[in-house]
């Protein structure tokens, strides 16, 4: 595994990422994953709050079509944070808090789904909000704030 990190790091994509002297690599793919994060977490958050009972009177239907914001800060989150990863395999790749980073993600993602399937489904009217879906609201609010705080968590562990 290591040498597999360590052939991805030495990459000469891995290395521009990490050395380059311009605005365009690290720093502009940095600040692209945070605009990414707050897209994908701002509309996720938005969402639960919504079913957790905060703003009732806004109706449900036409906060559907978050998700296509929500999967669009995803996917810029994945290229990035992938890019990201590149350049500082061998570091990252070794972390436990990278892992753990890794499933806040995936849980924040599952519950995304799983409130998508819950509140819409196959349905053309938004089913009413019971308790099983401000449980989902709630782990997805937890997963995104330990996505974040393990994200960040990351420029300090080594």
């Amino acid at each position: 595994m290591m040498d597999l990190l360590t052939w991805l790091e030495g990459t000469g994509f891995s290395i521009w990422v990490r050395e380059a002297p311009t605005i365009w690599a690290f720093a502009t793919i940095l600040t692209l994953h945070t605009f990414g994060m707050g897209v994908l977490v701002g509309a996720s958050v938005l969402l639960d709050l919504r079913l957790l009972g905060i703003g009732r009177t806004m109706p449900l239907g036409p906060l559907e079509s978050l998700y296509r914001i929500m999967w669009a800060g995803f996917w810029l989150n994945l290229v990035t944070g992938s890019m990201l990863f590149a350049a500082d395999a061998t570091s990252r790749g070794t972390q436990w808090l990278f892992f753990v980073k890794l499933v806040f993600v995936a849980a924040g993602v599952a519950t995304m789904i799983l409130i998508r399937r819950q509140v819409y489904g196959a349905k053309t009217e938004p089913v009413a909000v019971n308790g099983a879906t401000r449980g989902l609201a709630v782990v997805s609010l937890v997963a995104w704030a330990a996505a974040i705080t393990s994200g960040r968590l990351l420029a300090y562990v080594n």
